[in-house]
């Protein structure tokens, strides 16, 4: 790997640690069943990404596969947690 490549991957990461921080004060926001749906949709991104780059080994369905999994950890756990918040009020 070159430094160019090196770096872009570090670069990379920390957008993704950056942006999982800065997120979670507009995901709060979002109504469960959105944030649910948008959870769903991750996950189904990545998976179907994941299968379509073991069957073509296309660079592309890499970088899907990574915006499907980045999008299921970055809204998993707040459907659960509203959930559980509007069940202790009735």
């Amino acid at each position: 790997m070159s430094f160019s490549g090196f770096f872009v991957v570090i670069g990379v990461v920390i957008a993704m640690i950056l942006l999982y921080k800065h997120a979670d004060k507009w995901i709060k926001k979002m109504d469960p069943k959105t944030v649910k749906t948008v959870n769903w949709i991750g996950f189904i991104i990545g998976v179907v990404g994941g299968v379509l780059w073991y069957l073509f080994a296309y660079g592309i369905f890499m970088i899907i596969t990574l915006i499907g999994i980045v999008l299921y950890f970055l809204f998993y756990g707040y459907d659960k947690m509203e959930e559980e918040g509007g069940s202790e009020k009735q």
